[in-house]
């Protein structure tokens, strides 16, 4: 048996409606998949997949996550929307992203016990930060496959039953400000790093609706966002950055 074969075979198995790990899944769900191999996907990091003679690099779950990350802004665009109808572009987008950050998916998934059913490399089984990180990524690989498997309105009611009513108070966190930016300019003073935010809109565009930000660490781009106002994306891009240079606290 080739090793493609025997993996497949082991995950197969793994994802079987008689094994635990699959009612195990049900549970967390609340229903049983249709088409079991996009949960397998959403739960299959790269760090495994690519050590798999024969499985391609799309076969992990970086698509669905893609996929499941603008399905979930949606959801939570819309929830928003209709929970705040008398609040500004600029609330919104920022009460989306603090409902949506890295560090809240993460601490959502691992509350869920999605990270049980992760298939990762053993080398990084250590490593926890990773590990909170990659259970964040795969609920929202989740998102996709049951977007695919059940459509947008089962997927809507899935968010506000399993993550949004249990995990997710919107009071609350309109509440709760975390500057993302200022987190940057006290790493940058502390590291003796030059931060800057850069403007990449051209300069030609006369009326400018929407404004791309850079952050720039000693005139390297760490990350880019976009936004209705220049203080909007640049907390955005604050956040991202943040993330990337691993200042936010673990979750």
């Amino acid at each position: 048996m080739t090793v493609l074969h025997s993996f497949t075979r082991i995950y197969y198995l793994y994802f079987s409606k008689k094994s635990k790990s699959y009612k195990k899944l049900v549970t967390v769900l609340g229903y049983c998949p249709r088409n079991i191999r996009l949960y397998q996907q959403a739960f299959l990091h790269n760090s495994h997949s690519e050590k798999i003679p024969g499985i391609q690099e799309s076969a992990n779950n970086e698509r669905l996550e893609y996929l499941g990350d603008a399905v979930l802004d949606l959801i939570i665009a819309e929830l928003l929307f209709k929970k705040f109808p008398f609040k500004g572009e600029g609330f919104l987008t920022e009460m989306r992203s603090k409902s949506v950050s890295r560090q809240m998916l993460s601490t959502i998934a691992f509350n869920m016990g999605l990270q049980d059913h992760l298939v990762f490399s053993k080398s990084i089984r250590k490593n926890h930060s990773a590990v909170r990180g990659m259970a964040g990524n795969a609920l929202e690989a989740l998102i996709g496959a049951i977007y695919l498997d059940r459509g947008y309105a089962f997927t809507k009611r899935f968010v506000k039953q399993k993550i949004v009513t249990p995990y997710l108070d919107f009071d609350e966190l309109k509440d709760i400000t975390v500057n993302f930016k200022s987190l940057l300019n006290q790493y940058a003073q502390k590291e003796k790093k030059e931060l800057e935010f850069k403007v990449l809109n051209p300069e030609s565009e006369k009326k400018i609706t929407t404004y791309s930000i850079a952050v720039c660490i000693d005139g390297i781009e760490i990350s880019t966002a976009r936004g209705k106002s220049k203080k909007v994306a640049q907390q955005i891009a604050s956040e991202k950055a943040c993330e990337l240079l691993k200042l936010l606290p673990a979750a």
